[in-house]
């Protein structure tokens, strides 16, 4: 009896699956790079806008910490905190000296005036004076601030106890 082999069976090109799994990869891919295109022009109101809520946390817990309302402002330009301190011209009595001087945070690395990187911005907060305050109460009233740039907005709600949120 003799044996017979098969013949050699040899591959020629790809099976269905190899070629499905390279067509999910590929349509992933440019769905992608469709939701990042059409993202981008936000992405910069939404970065400035968590970087606002970051930092809105640290200036609440250094006013609780020193004991001194920080206030925010903000104009098209950019933004920056300021604290203040004993008034120019005091008597130098020792009461005036334990008050610390005023401070514009330029030496801190998370509260120093910063610049939009959505460009010029315009801000509309919910306070009648256009700033926001951080003092030294651990319940704050709520608040709610919104960013605009190139006809997109964000909005930064504070709760009432403290939690940011950007939407």
């Amino acid at each position: 009896m003799q044996r017979r082999h098969p013949a050699s069976t040899r591959q020629d090109g790809f099976t269905l699956i190899e070629l499905l799994v390279v067509l999910v990869i590929i349509g992933i891919a440019a769905g992608m790079v469709g939701i990042s295109a059409v993202a981008a022009p936000d992405r910069h109101l939404h970065q400035d806008a968590e970087r606002l809520v970051l930092s809105f946390a640290i200036a609440q817990s250094e006013a609780r910490s020193d004991g001194r309302i920080i206030t925010w402002r903000a104009d098209a330009g950019g933004y920056h905190f300021e604290r203040p301190g004993r008034r120019v011209g005091s008597t130098g009595s020792a009461d005036d000296e334990a008050i610390p001087p005023p401070d514009d945070f330029r030496n801190d690395a998370e509260l120093k005036p910063q610049a939009w990187s959505a460009g010029t911005v315009s801000v509309t907060p919910s306070g009648p004076k256009g700033w926001l305050r951080f003092d030294t109460e651990w319940m704050s009233d709520p608040a709610q601030l919104t960013l605009a740039a190139g006809g997109r907005t964000v909005t930064i709600t504070r709760d009432a106890g403290g939690a940011y949120a950007v939407q």
